[in-house]
Parts: C-alpha cells; structure tokens; sequence
C-alpha cells in the first residue's frame, strides 16, 4: 500500500474523534452559558475551571485538525508523487505527533471533567 493510501485511511478515524471532541465542546460550552452562568454564586469554584476544561478541549481540537490538514496534504503531494518518500514519512509521523498530542489533552480534560463533577456533586450534595 503506498503512502498516500494510508495516510487517507487514517482520516475517517480522525474526523470521528473529532467530532467527539466537537460536540464535548458545544455541551460544554452549552452547560457554561446556560447552568453555570445562571446562579454564578453556586458556581463560583467550579465555573473557572469549566472555563480550563474548555481550554484544554479546544486545543485538542485544534491540533486534531492540524493533524488531519497534515494528513491530507500528505496523501495530496504523495498521490502526485511530489514528495521523496523520506519527507512522506517525516510528514505523516509529524501528523501523528500532533494528533498524539491531542490526545494528551483530551485524556487531561477526561480526567480533569470526573473531579470537576465530583466537587459539583458534593456542593449539591451539602447543600
């Protein structure tokens, strides 16, 4: 298989935890804007770090769509054969770099989103 094939392969299973990450964000943000945002003073802990977790949300994004552009740029110059088989590699293992990294901070925001719901379930459990 050469490597522009499986460079296009790789780009299904990106975009799909892609749009995972995605729709995390527009419920995250959702949940800032509309619960949080309501009663601020009940909120006023666990808010700012809401507000981290869709930091570290978006930068996972972003660098997924880095990736999957490196991606297909890759597949694009290696299908017209523009690119020496060296630098198709260096190209396609940068990408899955990126995406690595990405996945970092989506395993950072996994962890950080189970305490932050553990503390608004013990500020509502005290309540």
């Amino acid at each position: 298989m050469e490597n522009w094939h499986f460079n296009l392969t790789l780009i299904p299973s990106i975009a799909f935890v892609l749009t995972s990450a995605n729709r995390m964000a527009l419920g995250l943000t959702d949940e800032i804007n509309v619960r949080l945002s309501v009663n601020l003073e009940a909120y006023r802990d666990i808010l700012p770090l809401k507000i981290k977790q869709l930091r570290r949300l978006s930068i996972s994004i972003i660098l997924m769509y880095i990736s999957l552009a490196l991606l297909v740029i890759n597949a694009l110059i290696g299908a017209i054969y523009f690119i020496s088989a060296p630098y198709d590699r260096i190209l396609m293992v940068v990408a899955i770099t990126v995406f690595l990294i990405a996945i970092i901070y989506k395993i950072q925001f996994s962890y950080h989103a189970f305490t932050i719901r553990q503390k608004q379930f013990n500020f509502f459990k005290n309540q």
